[in-house]
């Protein structure tokens, strides 16, 4: 072997071994990613189901109020007290 060629090598293995540990890092992290944006994705899922419940049976509760004889007042104030867990 030449001496370039010793200089070569001496330069190429320690690069290749840098690009190598950098894919792996890179990867991981990928993975991770992706593992964690399923995780949020399965409890924004969560979330706007329970949403869509409340608001199913907030108009359920204002289909049967019968406006006409109640205060239109009354029935559109905010009803803190439902609780629905």
């Amino acid at each position: 072997m030449t001496l370039e060629s010793t200089y070569v090598l001496g330069f190429l293995l320690p690069v290749s071994l840098l690009a190598a540990v950098m894919v792996l890092i890179f990867l991981k992290l990928k993975s991770r990613d992706q593992i964690r944006s399923r995780q949020r994705i399965k409890r924004l899922g969560e979330q706007l189901s329970l949403a869509q419940y409340q608001i199913k049976y907030r108009h359920k509760g204002l289909d049967r109020y019968n406006l006409l004889r109640y205060n239109l007042n009354d029935s559109l104030c905010i009803q803190s007290e439902i609780d629905l867990f």
